[in-house]
């Protein structure tokens, strides 16, 4: 009887850690979800900027060449 019982307690035991994991693991799941998301957007901008800083480098650079044909 006792190995039942200690079995039971064990089984009960072993139980409750798998729910535990299991929904850590499913935080974790949302978790990267989330960062997935953030480098999407991370990735959208950094392209944005790139563009951005090139539009406004070759602006510079046309400003440049009128400043260098009027002297």
């Amino acid at each position: 009887m006792s190995t039942s019982t200690g079995e039971n307690r064990t089984n009960i035991k072993l139980s409750n850690q798998l729910k535990t994991q299991q929904e850590e693991i499913g935080k974790l799941k949302g978790r990267i979800n989330q960062l997935v998301d953030n480098i999407t957007v991370l990735e959208s901008d950094l392209g944005k900027f790139k563009k951005n800083v090139s539009k406004d480098l070759l602006e510079v650079i046309e400003v440049l060449k009128e400043n260098r044909r009027s002297l």
